[in-house]
């Protein structure tokens, strides 16, 4: 038999792997990538230890359509999780068919995530991702319906788990006591919507813009987020890391219509304004029209409200900025603007920030006891 593993990499996925090489299952790892979450190097790494085949594939555009109207809804943030899941499931089932496997497993775990592992929550995405009883969850499985595998006994139920709920020790014992697992993946970051610095931004831009691209996703996660008015808004990027993703930004030519100023005789803050005002990509004649313009300055303003005054009032001349508009390079001198300090930044509309609940404290398995930690290994 052969089966297609969603593999993160992570100790769930790993464990679901290794369970099903051990009843002599031919094993396919596959992961996603998604625009808000790539985890492909710590899978690709894991993969290898464990001696499984690996898959990694792209979400595309249609991603973002699923994020921004998502038929399950959010979670506590714009994390579309059960929709999610089953676009992963779905892609999976895609991979089954084509390399002739005959089913797909996950490391889900009953219980674990309230978001998307709930029992109701399990079958619909086994009913949605067109899987049904050939989606397998072996390490809840004993706790949940029988697929069609284990009805078949091409499978043996009583070879899987019954994990329910967050708690890591029982896993973390299993690893190592069924599989040797020494080295123990720590608990994913996880996808950047489910953050609460991420969430408002793209809150944000899904009031103006029906359905952003990728390019604007990656966008948002740099430097600050001020919006103009309904069809504008800049990034401003004051640490370098930030400046050169917005450079790397405008240079994709899937880009959104944006204009990038950079300071040219002073040490400060760039800025991406992106408006539909803006010229196409490769564009070698851009006109600047008089709103684009207005725009521009005050982005330029923007870039020095935050950066410092001492250095950008030192410029000989006033400070200037080279412009890259459409596929041109030219300089626009900026002025300070005290109107641009009534833009706010823009952060969470419902108040302050929720703290992101900890995951539970991660006691050691070695002294475990054996009601605990060794109730599930066999």
């Amino acid at each position: 038999m052969k089966a297609v593993v969603l593999f993160s990499g992570g100790l769930d996925s790993i464990l679901a792997a290794c369970m099903l090489k051990s009843q002599g299952i031919e094993v396919v790892g596959l992961n996603m990538v998604t625009p808000f979450h790539d985890c492909s190097q710590e899978s690709i790494k894991r993969a290898e230890e464990i001696g499984i085949e690996l898959v990694v594939r792209h979400f595309g555009e249609e991603y973002m359509n699923m994020v921004a109207h998502p038929r399950w809804g959010y979670g506590s943030n714009v994390n579309p999780c059960l929709d999610c899941r089953t676009a992963m499931c779905r892609e999976a089932k895609k991979l089954m068919e084509e390399i002739g496997a005959d089913f797909v497993a996950t490391g889900e775990i009953s219980g674990q995530r309230p978001n998307s592992q709930k029992m109701h929550q399990l079958a619909l995405i086994s009913r949605e991702s067109g899987l049904n009883g050939k989606l397998l969850r072996p390490l809840s499985a004993r706790v949940l319906p029988e697929t069609e595998m284990e009805k078949e006994g091409t499978l043996n139920r009583e070879k899987m788990r019954s994990f329910t709920g967050r708690s890591r020790i029982q896993l973390i014992s299993y690893a190592r006591k069924a599989f040797g697992i020494k080295s123990i993946p720590q608990p994913s970051t996880g996808c950047v919507l489910c953050e609460n610095s991420y969430a408002p931004r793209l809150r944000d831009m899904l009031k103006h813009k029906d359905v952003p691209t990728i390019w604007d996703a990656k966008a948002l996660a740099q430097g600050r987020l001020l919006r103009l008015d309904d069809q504008t808004h800049c990034l401003v990027a004051r640490r370098l890391a930030d400046a050169e993703a917005l450079d790397k930004l405008f240079a994709d030519p899937k880009r959104s219509r944006c204009v990038l100023l950079y300071p040219k005789n002073y040490m400060g803050a760039s800025v991406m304004l992106v408006t539909d005002e803006a010229p196409d990509f490769g564009d070698e004649n851009p006109i600047v029209s008089e709103k684009l313009a207005a725009y521009i300055q005050t982005a330029g303003s923007l870039g020095l409200r935050f950066s410092n005054r001492e250095k950008y009032s030192a410029a000989e001349g006033g400070p200037t900025c080279r412009l890259y508009i459409g596929a041109t390079e030219t300089e626009v001198a900026i002025r300070e603007d005290p109107e641009v300090e009534k833009i706010p930044i823009v952060m969470e509309p419902l108040g302050p920030e929720k703290k992101k609940t900890a995951e539970p404290p991660q006691e050691n398995p070695e002294n475990a006891t054996e009601e605990t930690a060794e109730s599930d290994v066999e």
